[in-house]
């Protein structure tokens, strides 16, 4: 009998609208890793690439996630995250924080390797959430493999 390793990727998202210290706003959700961020995935275990996945872009782009997507629909920020190794896979968390000229509807966002353009390793869409200069908007996500 032959076995078979079947290797998946998994991301889960958790995003939390903070506002005055207090989560207002909360969603927990899957979402879809790529062609291009699979690709790339395997280039890295190869070692044919050393370029790895560090950034977060949210948006507010609404056209739900493609396994063909390569970048956000409408990208309005992209911030470096912290990286660390944990049981549950590698978690990318960043908090956004938005000045008195910026107000959105963040309802995308994704994990890139480059601080703009680049390879994209996720995306997923979600219930908008309102942010203004008032507001913070916490993003972690969570990869795994199994």
């Amino acid at each position: 009998m032959k076995k078979r390793d079947n290797l998946r990727l998994k991301g889960v998202v958790e995003i939390s609208v903070i506002k005055n210290g207090r989560v207002i706003n909360y969603e927990k959700k899957d979402n879809l890793i790529v062609s291009v961020g699979k690709d790339r995935v395997e280039e890295l275990i190869g070692g044919t690439s050393t370029s790895y996945f560090n950034y977060i872009a949210i948006g507010t782009g609404t056209t739900s996630p493609s396994d063909s997507d390569t970048s956000l629909v409408n990208e309005v920020k992209r911030a470096q995250a912290t990286v660390t190794h944990g049981a549950s896979g590698e978690v990318f968390e960043k908090t956004f924080d938005f000045d008195s000229a910026e107000s959105y509807n963040i309802t995308e966002l994704g994990i890139f390797d480059q601080a703009s353009g680049g390879t994209m390793l996720d995306r997923i869409t979600f219930s908008a959430k309102a942010v203004d200069t008032d507001t913070s908007l916490y993003v972690k996500v969570t990869i795994s493999v199994s």
